[in-house]
């Protein structure tokens, strides 16, 4: 079964951002300080992936900016 959320997108300082809910989170395992990608998937679609160790050091550095 899935489950749909609705949010809204709001400011984050000087962004602008979405709230993920918690129980999400932990059914990923996704913690605070997680890297993330993300990109489209067509049409009205984005799509989000956790980058894992591995991921992130096969990129070079700079390659993306972690704030």
């Amino acid at each position: 079964m899935q489950s749909v959320f609705i949010t809204k997108i709001s400011r984050q300082g000087t962004s602008l951002g979405v709230i993920i809910p918690k129980n999400i989170l932990d059914a990923y395992h996704w913690q605070r300080g997680d890297i993330l990608i993300f990109g489209f998937a067509g049409g009205d679609q984005i799509y989000l992936k956790r980058l894992t160790d591995m991921d992130i050091e096969r990129i070079k550095p700079n390659a993306f900016p972690i704030s």
